[in-house]
């Protein structure tokens, strides 16, 4: 389950912290960043990088999310 995952834009990137955690208990700190496009009104946040803040785990993620009017809409794809 994911947890804590609250993208904002910033410097044109998209960034947030964000928890995984297992179905028991282990928890995983990560932060992602986002390459940040404006498009139809609002931000594209998109080409995620992310990185474990434990270990030295990391990569990348097809996951999008769309950003207007304060509202956070996400995609796989």
């Amino acid at each position: 389950m994911i947890h804590d995952y609250d993208p904002v834009v910033v410097d044109g990137t998209c960034k947030t912290l964000f928890r995984a955690i297992e179905p028991n208990g282990t928890v995983y700190r990560n932060s992602i960043v986002f390459d940040a496009v404006a498009t139809q009104g609002g931000v594209l946040c998109t080409n995620g990088k992310w990185r474990s803040l434990d270990s030295d785990a990391a990569g990348t993620t097809p996951f999008r999310v769309f950003i207007k009017d304060g509202i956070r809409r996400g995609s796989p794809e």
